[in-house]
Parts: C-alpha cells; sequence; structure tokens
C-alpha cells in the first residue's frame, strides 16, 4: 500500500515537473517540409495557441498578429551527435526553444538596434542642430550593426535555436 502511495506521489512529481519544464518553452506544432544540408524545414501548423502570447503582434508566425500570412518556414539546424533518422518529410513535429532563447532573440533584433540608435541621434545632436541629419545618422548607424548581425549569424544561430521533438 505505502509503494502505491509512493508511486503515485513520484508520477505526480514527474508531471509537474513536465509541466514546468513545457511552460519554460516556446511551443510550436509543426509538420517537417524538408530535411537537407543539415537544416529540418517545419512547416507550422498552430497559429491559435500564441493569442495569449505577448509578443504575438511582433512574430512571424502565421496567424499570430492581426492577419494571417500564410504558412511559416522555420529552419531547425541538425545538432551533431543527435540521430535524426527518426524524422521524416511529413512527420507531425513539436519545434521548441526556451523563453531565454527568445528574450534573447528580442534582444538582439529590438533592444539593442533601438539603443544603438537612440545613442548615435545623442551624439549628433552634440555636434548640429539639424534634425534630419541626427536621423539619418541615426538610421546609418543601424547598417553596421546588421551587417555584423549578418557576420555572426551562424554563431548566433547555435545560441538561439529551436529543438524538435517528434509528437
Amino acid at each position: 500500500r505505502t509503494s502505491r502511495k509512493a508511486s503515485a506521489f513520484t508520477l505526480r512529481r514527474k508531471l509537474v515537473q513536465l509541466s514546468e519544464s513545457m511552460s519554460s518553452k516556446i511551443v510550436h506544432r509543426g509538420v517537417v517540409d524538408s530535411m537537407a544540408d543539415g537544416i529540418v524545414r517545419v512547416r507550422i501548423m498552430q497559429p491559435a495557441a500564441c493569442g495569449s502570447c505577448k509578443i504575438a503582434a511582433h512574430c512571424n508566425i502565421p496567424g499570430a498578429g492581426s492577419e494571417a500570412r500564410g504558412a511559416r518556414l522555420i529552419d531547425v539546424p541538425m545538432i551533431r551527435g543527435r540521430d535524426y533518422t527518426s524524422f521524416h518529410v511529413g512527420d507531425e513535429v513539436t519545434v521548441a526553444a526556451s523563453e531565454q532563447m527568445g528574450r534573447q532573440a528580442v534582444v538582439l533584433a529590438f533592444i539593442v538596434p533601438f539603443l544603438v540608435l537612440v545613442a548615435v541621434v545623442f551624439a549628433v545632436s552634440r555636434f548640429t542642430d539639424s534634425e534630419p541629419t541626427m536621423a539619418l545618422a541615426g538610421l546609418f548607424s543601424l547598417v553596421p550593426y546588421y551587417i555584423v548581425l549578418y557576420a555572426f549569424r551562424r554563431k548566433i544561430a547555435e545560441k538561439i535555436s529551436f529543438d524538435l521533438l517528434i509528437n
């Protein structure tokens, strides 16, 4: 009798851990569209789950924003040492990323460029009173930022990437 209670307690604890780990993840359901060159391309199927997301209006997932944009493909790089033989084109999969990775992506995509733009506008305002010059300097300051971002895209993709789980 006590072993039954212990096993029920263990099962309950595992379910709580599983639900906690899933709640700290950004999860989308999709279908494997293709597999080539070390990349699994997944077509996202479930935009309705994004309704409670705080940044849904800025998201590229179809249906997440105010208008549907058609199907969205996500490239998931194959990690060395992991077995991908169980994935086939047409398989239903779950694409997941941690919330921390989502926050890192938001920082790189929105916060850093905003800070660069504001810093350059303030710096240029010390030298000139011309608002068009300040605006252009701020906009042109983003070009090197995005070039650096593009140059490090593979390194960023290693840190900010999705994980595949078969359904």
